[in-house]
């Protein structure tokens, strides 16, 4: 079959990522994936609870998660801010969210029958307001004890309010591992944080991941339940997406275009295309035709990269 592609440019290099001695990564790839796919399932979760308080759609994702030092974590935490303080039995310790407090004032608004606050007002709650904010936030925290279900038991033993970050008692020499979620409105995008001591979260994760990779090792799956699971799979439909290329324009720009109008990406010809595979950048690959229809050669697979410095 006639095929028609340009040819491939220059192999790109390699991804290379600087390595900080004064923070060494302290967890291995394995368990970071896991705890990314455990606050995926946390992000999915708060968006039913957030639409339902604010009574319109809210999309949550996870953006990162990283570590940190506390000291760090702490001194970019603006005041007033709303801080949940979760005491965690089984971690023998304190989980903080930190939620902007426009974000909270809102929701309290849109709870009470109001039309909700601007995102950007910047005060303390009141004692109503932290007390209706306390029956939203005690579903989060059992959101948080069902994404940690596959790993560990959680029990929340107690949850405390606070504006200001200094009066959140904290190992500043701990460092910690901290998940950064945006929430998406329709009026704007706010962000919320989840940070959990490493103190905390070591024992308990390195035993976790170490059990059930082994628990996957002695499981062995007969002839007939391997045809079904691969039966299963290849049924199941991804989205995959090449990006011819993207570019901005003001709004004043889209107004006047016309008929005919060109509008420039900032994909270079002799570049390999972006493919995404379900929103998520997975290869390269080059446009052309295959027969009568259109098509794309996969030019290289994509390694995982890591997560950027969270601040």
């Amino acid at each position: 079959m006639d095929s028609n592609f340009p040819k491939p440019a220059t192999r790109p290099k390699k991804y290379v990522e600087p390595y900080d001695f004064k923070h060494p990564k302290l967890f291995s790839k394995e368990i970071m994936r896991t705890l990314r796919t455990l606050h995926e399932v946390f992000a999915r979760n708060l968006s039913r609870i957030f639409s339902s308080g604010l009574r319109q759609k809210v999309d949550v994702k996870l953006a990162q998660i990283d570590q940190l030092a506390t000291s760090e974590f702490i001194r970019h935490i603006k005041s007033p801010s709303a801080l949940y303080v979760l005491n965690v039995e089984e971690m023998g310790g304190d989980v903080v969210m930190v939620m902007e407090p426009g974000f909270c004032i809102q929701m309290v608004e849109r709870q009470s029958g109001g039309r909700g606050s601007s995102l950007k007002e910047n005060r303390m709650l009141t004692t109503i307001e932290e007390k209706i904010m306390s029956r939203i936030m005690g579903n989060v925290s059992k959101e948080i004890v069902a994404a940690w279900d596959p790993i560990m038991y959680l029990s929340v033993r107690s949850m405390t309010y606070e504006s200001k970050p200094e009066n959140v008692h904290m190992i500043t020499a701990d460092p910690a591992i901290v998940a950064v979620f945006r929430v998406d409105l329709a009026d704007g995008e706010v962000e919320m944080k989840v940070s959990y001591p490493y103190s905390l979260l070591k024992d308990t994760l390195n035993e976790s991941v170490l059990q059930m990779d082994s628990h996957s090792r002695r499981i062995r799956l007969s002839d007939d339940q391997m045809q079904a699971y691969e039966q299963t799979l290849t049924k199941v439909k991804v989205k995959v997406q090449p990006l011819l290329g993207t570019t901005r324009l003001t709004v004043e720009e889209l107004i006047n275009l016309e008929e005919g109008d060109a509008i420039p990406l900032n994909q270079k010809t002799d570049q390999p295309l972006e493919v995404r595979v379900n929103d998520v950048k997975k290869m390269t690959a080059y446009p052309g035709t295959l027969g009568s229809r259109k098509a794309v050669k996969i030019y290289e697979l994509l390694e995982d990269i890591n997560e950027q410095e969270l601040i």
